[in-house]
């Protein structure tokens, strides 16, 4: 057959089969001869550099493959010799029967935990670190980051000067690459494992930023020097001798996706995606400039992290494509010509679409080999059902070829394996179940997984002044059953002492609901008991219902009528909150119907009695915070009272626990 018939024919075969193909020429099964042809496609060009030349960056590409890059020599020998770089023992040249061992582990739950303390400079530090291995055993050995400089590490040169100048502030002594925070989870990440932080915090934001952008980049750059030295080897021998097999890549280009909240989040990481590769002059950056920055700016009356998460463009539906070349780095790269997607969750489920759509393309997914989730919570109070979308839609075999060389794909690409290397990177101000649950569900990397969890101290002496903080324990056996039990203690045992209370008083109650479906359920339900005691010749109860959905002018004549206490009780809802940080006038008790998972609104709503002190409606020994909690409420409840007390709380028989 004639290479360019093969070339045709290879091109209408789906991917699966010729994947198949190529695997049953590995594994040394002797096929009909259609399949042995695909499995020996010839490597005259390498898609993901491909798309280079297409953009008139030939030269470029030449230049590169000279060399001016000092560590590109290392490289080579690195690649032909066992390299101790984790990039090469983890993605390159994972050694064969231990990771087939590994995955086996993986796909039988195998994991081995191991919980521990750290100490820091001589104190026990502030979290907790839970060390996941399969049946003990490990991909890489452990990275000592305490003296390491960044050549040690395996660091790009173009990198390292551009990452000290960046992180210069933040650290602390002289002979040290980074800073603590950083120096705490960068053995981890630069091992390739997957990591879950929790104990991201506002002052920690960027320093974290820095490290996994330099470990992203640094990973770019070596598969991107890796595909053009070995297109250089296969141009000098290729006459010589057609059996060498250099494999060095996935099905498509993109090699790293990014998950922020935010178009200003994103234009943050692209600046500090800019500092540290220094480019002559980027592509399209005035243009990215104008479309995901902005000068707007929140009032310094609401909370700090209210105003960092959104001063600025706070769009949350975008979606962006980011390629390098050896000289610039181009915004707006279409997908498959992309080293790094950069996305919301809402933008990225659009690209993807749904089952119904009659045209969907997920394949620029199917080689995503670093994941990273940053301000995780904030994402958290989006919708969650898009990021579990995107975990299903990674790592899949690809529908279409896209133009990929079989003949240099990976061999756990093509058995279908890349979803147990794939790192991924989250970082978060705290856990909720459904951010636990990615971990123990989607984080399969068998290089190890690490879960760091925050020490807490409580929140309830950060009000200012003291009050009466009641938790009422209900007993629910499964996460399934917890809404059906909560309700019904609810409406049995303390909505009658809430509204026996509230008729009593000339404030009212603000009942917090976090989830919209309670919340939905509760608002049917006054409803409901308003008609009846309307029928029965009462007035019955007045109540205003606010959710993130209600308008600004609902909004505000609700928060009127609750002021001047016209309407009792005021349901409230935490995503309202998140987005809008509103301080509501008039209420003497708060109830918690169900623990807020960031504790700072803990603290915000309480003082929203101490404004009702201060205003004269309520009086200082009246004001009480009640909260509902089970068992399943453990993340939240132990943030709000603190890690020495949840733990006998949630294990404890009693049903009432209160705090002042």
């Amino acid at each position: 057959m004639a290479k360019a018939e093969h070339k045709k024919f290879v091109k209408r075969r789906s991917v699966h089969e010729v994947a198949a193909a190529v695997k049953t020429k590995r594994a040394g099964t002797k096929k009909i001869k259609v399949e042995h042809d695909a499995s020996k496609v010839k490597h005259e060009e390498t898609t993901q550099v491909k798309a280079e030349s297409e953009d008139d960056d030939e030269e470029e590409e030449e230049e590169h493959l000279d060399d001016d890059d000092d560590d590109s020599a290392s490289d080579i020998s690195e690649d032909e010799s066992g390299s101790t770089d984790p990039f090469h023992r983890h993605f390159s040249h994972p050694h064969q029967q231990t990771l087939k061992k590994l995955i086996g582990r993986v796909q039988a739950k195998g994991w081995v935990s191991e919980k521990i303390k750290p100490v820091v400079d001589g104190e026990p530090a502030k979290y907790s670190i839970n060390f996941m291995t399969l049946g003990g055993a490990k991909m890489l050995d452990e990275i000592n980051v305490a003296d390491a400089t960044l050549e040690s590490l395996n660091t790009k040169g173009r990198l390292v000067e551009p990452f000290k100048a960046a992180n210069k502030g933040f650290v602390q002594e002289k002979n040290k690459t980074f800073s603590p925070v950083q120096e705490a989870v960068a053995s981890r990440i630069l091992a390739n494992e997957d990591v879950l932080f929790a104990p991201r915090t506002i002052s920690s934001g960027q320093q974290l930023q820095n490290l996994y952008t330099l470990h992203m980049l640094n990973h770019i750059f070596k598969t991107r020097d890796t595909v053009l030295k070995n297109n250089a080897k296969l141009a000098k021998r290729a006459d010589a001798d057609d059996s060498l097999e250099l494999r060095d890549q996935g099905f498509t280009r993109p090699k790293a996706l990014v998950i922020l909240p935010t178009r200003e989040a994103c234009y943050k990481l692209v600046s500090t995606i800019l500092k540290l590769t220094a480019p002559s002059q980027p592509e399209n950056f005035r243009r990215f400039q104008q479309e995901y920055h902005s000068d707007a700016t929140i009032p310094d009356t609401k909370p700090e992290d209210f105003r960092r998460l959104f001063s600025g463009n706070n769009d949350d539906n975008f979606r962006i494509g980011i390629k390098f070349t050896r000289k610039t780095v181009k915004m707006y790269s279409e997908f498959y010509n992309s080293d790094i997607i950069i996305a919301s969750p809402l933008g990225l489920r659009l690209a993807i679409g749904d089952k119904t759509d009659k045209k969907r393309d997920f394949d620029f997914l199917s080689s995503i080999e670093i994941l990273i989730l940053d301000q995780t919570a904030a994402i958290a109070m989006q919708n969650w059902e898009h990021i579990l979308h995107i975990f299903a839609h990674l790592n899949l075999i690809p529908q279409d070829s896209h133009g990929c060389d079989f003949s240099r794909i990976r061999n756990w690409y093509l058995d279908g394996e890349a979803k147990y290397l794939r790192q991924t990177l989250i970082f978060s101000e705290f856990i909720t179940p459904e951010i636990n649950a990615l971990f123990t569900h989607h984080m399969n990397n068998v290089g190890g997984k690490a879960k760091y969890l925050p020490v807490y101290n409580g929140v309830l002496g950060d009000i200012g002044t003291p009050m009466n903080h009641t938790f009422m324990k209900f007993y629910s056996s499964s996460p399934q059953e917890d809404p059906d039990k909560r309700f019904k203690y609810f409406t049995t045992k303390a909505l009658p002492s809430l509204m026996r209370q509230s008729s009593a008083s000339s404030a009212g109650t603000i009942i917090f609901v976090p989830s919209y479906v309670d919340f939905v359920r509760l608002r049917n339900y006054f409803e409901q008991e308003h008609q009846i005691g309307r029928k029965l010749g009462s007035s019955g109860f007045e109540f205003s219902a606010v959710n993130e959905y209600t308008s600004t002018s609902d909004l505000t004549r609700a928060r009127a009528l609750f002021k001047d206490g016209k309407h009792k009780v005021l349901l409230y809802t935490e995503r309202l909150h998140h987005f809008r940080r509103y301080v509501i006038r008039g209420a003497e008790s708060v109830f918690m119907y169900s623990l807020p998972d960031n504790p700072t609104f803990y603290v915000e709503i309480s003082r929203f009695l101490l404004r009702s002190v201060s205003d004269g409606i309520a009086e200082q020994d009246a004001i009480v915070v009640r909260s509902l909690f089970s068992k399943w409420d453990a993340f939240k409840l132990e943030r709000i009272v603190g890690s020495a007390k949840f733990a006998k709380m949630c294990a404890g028989a009693g049903e009432i626990f209160e705090f002042s």
